[in-house]
């Protein structure tokens, strides 16, 4: 599965999508139960519709096929192509690819992605200037990974990333430039009786990823992440309680466009990207209300905290974030919701498209 280790906004808009917790991830290990379509293939032609503080209206389209490569194996999950189109009123712009395969019995995961933009954001720089700092990153990226199963739920990966980013800062004439070229190792346990909607059982993983200076980065870092998402249900089933908890540690001599920006996956309610840092720990909860069918209701609430803050006094500060969803069904065979969030956090809301669960 995509770690989002690459923090810039443009990498977030990716990262939406391609999080281990999002629909187009990769999962890690589960029963196929629930997991595939009936027959060979199913088109979903899916809008795209948000709402971003900093990036204001959004909205795209987002083509998603699900299909079953190989019909005698009913073991593996159905795989899945798509493609991602957006763009906003502020003209921020951003569009990929992606693919998620299950193989052999789903003994083999193969994920690969890649895709481009172009977005206006912004930071906050504390003290004397005191002030937001609007910016533009110009971004492409590409990503392979491959996961095997190795003894029973238990699986190992290993994975490389490209990403350019030019980045220029209004009112500073040069813009930064940085291309990274990162490989990474992973372990993860996954438990979980459904990938793509799971209501008992957990998923942990640990992922170590290094960008070297053997592969041509200027500023050699490393990044460390581990999660951990536990699910129990409710209602004879219907309900389900999630919880996760997330640390994301930077070793090194990380670039502006790799630091830790509070919001989205992790925590949210904030869109404004005023906290960021080489450091992030976060913890949530959210429960899945199923009324109906097709229909449901989640209510969500966590706490994050950025360490070695890009300003020393939001170092530790407690940032707590919740709100509200509303869910609907779009493939019923395997639970693919797609939805909308409000939350709130410290001076900051957002509104989120959500194509699968936040976690």
């Amino acid at each position: 599965m995509i770690r989002p280790v690459v923090r810039s906004a443009t990498w977030l808009l990716f990262a939406t999508l391609l999080s281990p917790s999002g629909a187009f991830a990769q999962p890690s290990g589960a029963s196929a139960a629930g997991d595939r379509i009936e027959g060979r293939a199913k088109f979903l032609p899916l809008p795209y519709v948000d709402y971003d503080r900093a990036l204001g209206w959004g909205g795209g389209f987002i083509p998603v096929l699900m299909f079953n490569p190989v019909p005698d194996d009913t073991v593996s999950p159905s795989s899945m192509v798509g493609g991602f189109v957006m763009g906003t009123t502020n003209k921020t712009w951003a569009a990929m690819g992606f693919s998620t395969l299950f193989l052999d019995e789903d003994k083999w995961r193969v994920t690969t992605a890649g895709g481009t933009g172009s977005v206006n954001f912004q930071f906050r720089l504390k003290g004397p200037i005191d002030g937001w700092l609007p910016y533009n990153t110009a971004a492409d990226f590409g990503f392979a990974g491959v996961d095997r199963r190795v003894w029973g739920d238990l699986f190992v990966g290993a994975s490389y990333i490209y990403a350019q980013f030019d980045t220029t800062v209004e009112g500073i004439p040069d813009s930064a430039g940085t291309t990274l070229h990162g490989i990474g190792l992973k372990s993860s346990m996954d438990r979980r009786e459904n990938i793509r909607y799971p209501r008992q059982g957990f998923v942990t993983e640990a992922e170590y990823r290094s960008f070297p200076s053997g592969l041509g980065n200027e500023s050699p870092s490393n990044v460390v992440e581990l999660d951990y998402n536990h699910y129990l249900s409710f209602r004879n089933d219907n309900d389900v309680l999630a919880a996760r908890a997330y640390a994301g540690i930077g070793l090194g001599d990380l670039s502006f466009n790799q630091e830790f920006v509070v919001g989205g996956e992790d925590i949210r309610g904030y869109t404004q990207g005023e906290f960021r840092g080489k450091n992030l720990l976060a913890v949530q909860g959210e429960y899945r209300w199923n009324f109906h069918r097709r229909i449901g209701l989640v209510g969500f609430a966590g706490l994050a905290t950025v360490l070695d803050a890009i300003n020393t006094e939001d170092d530790g500060k407690i940032l707590p974030g919740g709100g509200i969803g509303f869910r609907f069904t779009a493939e019923t065979e395997t639970h693919m919701n797609v939805g909308l969030d409000v939350a709130v956090g410290r001076g900051d809301w957002g509104v989120y498209f959500r194509f699968g669960e936040a976690f």
